[in-house]
């Protein structure tokens, strides 16, 4: 009987044994799946097992369900509230706005002549300059001042062959003044031709006047090189007389280039239709100015110019677009922008350095503010806002006025993008553009 009793407790306790094992196992499984994981510096990463923060990358901790209730406030709401939606929910955002802006360009540039007002004054007859009345440039010449004296053998014959007839045949009044017009032809005035009839004498240097005022300019007043001129010296006439044979080759005669510098000495020879003397009348000046070739499609003939003279401070000239010139000049390429000055003025030097401010009124396009545009280096971009997050748009922009920028492409009226795109960036982060 004892023997039963005995096992029959060895029974009980091995039943018990393995009810408390399934009881523990139970518990096991129940708080395995009842555990989770989070990150202590993101507590919105909740995983049911163990790994890393897709955010920060730590460790994730295990977090038991059954802790105690925590009473979630308004300031804990706002730390638990994820970081990109509380940084995005702070972010102003602006919409690009079509419209004309009224704008200006900065100019730099200098005063110089009005080309139209540049007179030559050749030689319309061959020979020898006796005197030189003009030895500098911008030495100021006024009309009918005598520039030089010329002593040429075909104005000393016309001039003889004038007084042979007025002396012979006074009556031959068509021949006369075939005589007369052959000498204006020559450059005589009728002031002389009127003095050398009522003297009766051939002057053998005769004098040349100027038809223009202004300033004498082109001058080379260096001394001439040893190097043989290019330019062929007739020699002397049999006669002894040291002149030039009057019939000097004209055509083998070298005339200088246009814009080059005019060698004038007295003693030197001249030949007919070269070059004596340039004049400027500088009553009207030019002002020049070299900005972007960008620019120049924006600006139109007509628009109103501020010049400003560094070495004034507070002189102003109003003054328009006359003309508009595309140059390109030592790899550089940029617009020539010439500005008429108004009238006569005191303040404008040939040669001064000025500066200019021309307004106009950009064409119809997209603007947004300068700070929403964000410039990489390479390009140019803004933060569109796609959903809930800020995507990086490379765009392209054109003209810059004051506090604005013109989208000429990459934008739409209708996106809204961040007001502030340096807000975007922060020390850590690289913009990357999908192409």
């Amino acid at each position: 009987m004892k023997r039963y009793l005995n096992i029959f407790l060895l029974l009980l306790a091995v039943a018990f044994s393995a009810c408390s094992e399934q009881a523990h196992e139970h518990d096991g499984e129940e708080a395995a799946q009842e555990t989770t994981y989070t990150c202590p510096m993101h507590p919105q990463i909740v995983q049911d097992e163990p790994g890393t923060c897709p955010i920060c990358g730590m460790d994730l901790v295990p977090t038991s369900a059954h802790g105690e209730d925590i009473e979630i406030t308004d300031d804990l709401a706002f730390l638990l509230q994820p970081t990109n939606e509380t940084v995005v929910a702070n972010i102003n955002t602006v919409k690009p706005e079509s419209k004309a802006v009224p704008t200006s360009v900065e100019m730099e540039g200098l005063i110089t002549y009005d080309e139209r007002r540049i007179y030559s004054i050749p030689a319309r007859v061959g020979g020898r300059i006796e005197k030189l009345f003009i030895k500098y440039n911008y030495q100021p010449i006024h009309k009918g001042q005598k520039l030089m004296e010329l002593y040429s053998p075909e104005l000393l014959t016309a001039q003889k062959e004038l007084l042979y007839l007025v002396r012979s045949a006074p009556e031959d009044k068509a021949l006369i003044e075939a005589a007369k017009q052959k000498l204006r032809l020559l450059g005589a005035t009728d002031a002389q031709i009127s003095h050398l009839i009522r003297t009766g004498e051939a002057s053998y240097t005769f004098a040349i006047y100027s038809p223009y005022d202004g300033y004498a300019i082109g001058l080379n007043t260096t001394a001439p090189s040893a190097t043989p001129s290019s330019t062929p010296v007739t020699a002397p006439n049999a006669g002894g007389m040291g002149t030039a044979n009057p019939g000097m080759d004209r055509s083998r005669a070298a005339t200088p280039p246009a814009g080059s510098e005019l060698q004038l000495r007295e003693g030197m020879y001249v030949s007919t239709g070269q070059p004596l003397l340039r004049v400027v009348n500088p009553n009207q000046l030019w002002a020049e100015f070299n900005i972007p070739a960008g620019e120049v499609t924006s600006i139109a003939k007509g628009a109103p110019v501020q010049i400003t003279f560094p070495q004034l401070p507070g002189e102003k000239l109003e003054a328009q677009v006359d003309f508009l010139q595309p140059f390109y000049e030592a790899g550089e390429n940029f617009a020539k922008v010439r500005v008429n000055l108004p009238g006569k003025q005191k303040l404008a030097r040939v040669g001064q350095l000025v500066s200019g401010t021309a307004t106009y009124t950009t064409a119809r396009a997209l603007w947004v503010p300068r700070k929403a545009v964000l410039d990489i280096g390479t390009r140019s971009v803004a933060f569109k806002k796609v959903g809930g997050s800020f995507k990086p748009v490379a765009i392209t922009v054109g003209t810059i006025a004051g506090d604005q920028v013109q989208v000429v492409s990459g934008l739409e009226q209708t996106d809204v993008i961040a007001a502030n795109a340096q807000f975007m960036v922060d020390s850590e982060s690289f913009v990357k553009i999908n192409e």
